[in-house]
C-alpha cells in the first residue's frame, strides 16, 4: 500500500509502464508511419494555450472540463481539451502561406476534468489528421480512408457512423434559433438526452422542437423529403443543404466502395461546436462500445480566429481506448540481445559487437558481472533471446561466445563472423 499520496497519479492520470506503455508507443510509431506515407506532415502544439482559444469554439462540455488556471503573471491559460483549435492557431500564425492542400498530424496528450472510467481519463492521447484548403469530399475522404488504413495495419475491425450536422444548424437557424441554443440542444443530443433537447427546444420554439425530433429519427433516404417539406423554413440554406446531402451520400458510397461499413446516424452530432457539416465516427467491432475517434467539416473556424475563410476537415483517434479495443494484440517483436561483459576492460571491444548487432534491429543491452553462471540466469529471468559472452579469452582470441537463452546451444563465433552467426540466431525467433 503506498502511504504517500504524491507517489500516486493525480485521479484520472496513469502511469504506463510495461505492456501498456509498449502498445502505445506501437500506436504512436504506426499511425506516424500511415500519416506520412499518405502525404501528412508533423506538427507539434504546445501542451498550454490560452483559454480563449478554447473558449471561442469547442463546446459546452469541454468548456466545462478544462483545466484552467492563472500562470504568474496572472494570464488565464489551459491545459489542451483537444487539438484542433491548436492546429488552425498555428496553420493562421506559420502554415498559411503554403501551397494547399495543407495536411498536417499530430500524436499529443488533451486534458479534460472528467468522471474516469474504463476508456476514459483525465490525460488521454490522441492521434489527429487535418487537412486545410480542400472544398470537396475527396479531403474527409483522405484524412478519414488514412485513419482506416492505420486501424487496418492494426488489426482493429471497425465501422463509421455519419451524419451532417448542417442539416440539425439549418433547420435550427430557419426557426431563429441563436447558436448558443444550438449549441446546448447538440451538446443533449450528443449526450444522448434527445427527450431533454427536444423538450427545452420546445421551450423556445415548439415548432422547431417538431422538426427535430423527426430529424434525428430519419434515415439518410429521407432527408430529401424532410427537406422538400420544410423549404419555406429552409430556403436560405437549400443549396448549401443540397451540396452536404451530396457530401455525405457520396462519403459513405465510397467507403462501402473501399470496403468500410458506413451507416448513417441522425443522432450523431458530435460534442464540439466548431463543426459545421459532414461529420463522421468510427466504431470498433466487438470492442468497446465507446467511440473511438472521429472527426468532420470545421469550414471557416479560421474566421473566429481573425483569419480569412478555409475549407478544412479532420479527424482524431483515442489511442487509449484503442489500445484497450486491442488489448492481447502484440506489436512486432523485436529480438533482445544482452551482451554480457565479464571484465570491465572489455568495454570498448564490447560497444563494437553492440553496435553490430544494433544495426540488424535487435535491442541490445550491455550488461557487467564478473559471474558467467549468475549473469545467464539474469539474462533468461530478463526474458533476453541471445546471449553474446566476451570475456578476456574471447577478446585476445577476436571471437563472442553467442549462447541462446531458448534453446540453451552455446556456439564460439570469430569476430568476421560474428555478424551472419546473430543473423542466422535472430531469423529463428
Amino acid at each position: 500500500m503506498v502511504r504517500d499520496f504524491f507517489l500516486l497519479p493525480p485521479r484520472g492520470m496513469r502511469d504506463l509502464v510495461g505492456e501498456d506503455a509498449e502498445i502505445l508507443e506501437y500506436l504512436f510509431s504506426e499511425f506516424k508511419n500511415y500519416a506520412r506515407i499518405n502525404g501528412f506532415k508533423p506538427v507539434i502544439p504546445p501542451t498550454l494555450e490560452y483559454f480563449r482559444l478554447f473558449e471561442k469554439k469547442s463546446g459546452e462540455e469541454i468548456k466545462r472540463s478544462m483545466y484552467v488556471f492563472e500562470d504568474k503573471a496572472g494570464r488565464l491559460l489551459s491545459l489542451r481539451p483537444e487539438i484542433t483549435a491548436s492546429i488552425v492557431r498555428i496553420y493562421l500564425r506559420l502554415l498559411r502561406g503554403l501551397p494547399k492542400p495543407v495536411k498536417l498530424y499530430y500524436v499529443a496528450q488533451c486534458f479534460r476534468y472528467e468522471e474516469p472510467q474504463r476508456g476514459r481519463y483525465r490525460e488521454f492521447w490522441q492521434a489527429g489528421l487535418e487537412v486545410i484548403g480542400v472544398k470537396g469530399v475527396e479531403g474527409d475522404l483522405e484524412a478519414a480512408l488514412t485513419a482506416s488504413s492505420f486501424l487496418d495495419k492494426i488489426g482493429l475491425e471497425h465501422f463509421y457512423e455519419v451524419s451532417n450536422v448542417s442539416l440539425h444548424r439549418s433547420i435550427m437557424s430557419g426557426f431563429g434559433i441563436p447558436v448558443e441554443t444550438q449549441d446546448h440542444i447538440l451538446h443533449l443530443i450528443d449526450k444522448r438526452m434527445n427527450d431533454k433537447a427536444i423538450e427545452e427546444l420546445r421551450n423556445v420554439n415548439s415548432d422547431a422542437a417538431d422538426a427535430m425530433k423527426k430529424l434525428i429519427e430519419l434515415s439518410l433516404d429521407d432527408v430529401r423529403q424532410f427537406i422538400d417539406e420544410y423549404k419555406d423554413v429552409l430556403r436560405n440554406y437549400l443549396g448549401k443543404l443540397e451540396e452536404e446531402l451530396d457530401r455525405t451520400t457520396r462519403f459513405i458510397e465510397i467507403l462501402g466502395d473501399m470496403g468500410y461499413k458506413a451507416v448513417y446516424n441522425p443522432n450523431l452530432v458530435r460534442g464540439l461546436a466548431y463543426y459545421s457539416g459532414l461529420i463522421f465516427e468510427y466504431k470498433a467491432v466487438g470492442g468497446l462500445e465507446l467511440s473511438i475517434g472521429g472527426g468532420g467539416r470545421y469550414d471557416g473556424l479560421t474566421t473566429v480566429y481573425g483569419g480569412p475563410f478555409e475549407y478544412s476537415t479532420g479527424l482524431a483517434l483515442g489511442l487509449d481506448r484503442i489500445a484497450l479495443s486491442i488489448k492481447g494484440v502484440k506489436p512486432p517483436y523485436r529480438p533482445r540481445v544482452l551482451i554480457i561483459i565479464l571484465d570491465h576492460s572489455l568495454v570498448g571491444y564490447a560497444f563494437k559487437i553492440k553496435r553490430i548487432v544494433e544495426d540488424i534491429g535487435a535491442e541490445t543491452t550491455l550488461y557487467y558481472h564478473s559471474k558467467i553462471k549468475k549473469a545467464l540466469s539474469t539474462a533468461s529471468k530478463a526474458g533476453y533471446d541471445l546471449a553474446l559472452i566476451i570475456g578476456k579469452k574471447e577478446f585476445e582470441e577476436k571471437v563472442v561466445t553467442v549462447k541462446d537463452l531458448r534453446a540453451g546451444h552455446q556456439t564460439r563465433v570469430a569476430g568476421d563472423e560474428v555478424v551472419r552467426e546473430i543473423v542466422e540466431k535472430l531469423a529463428e525467433i
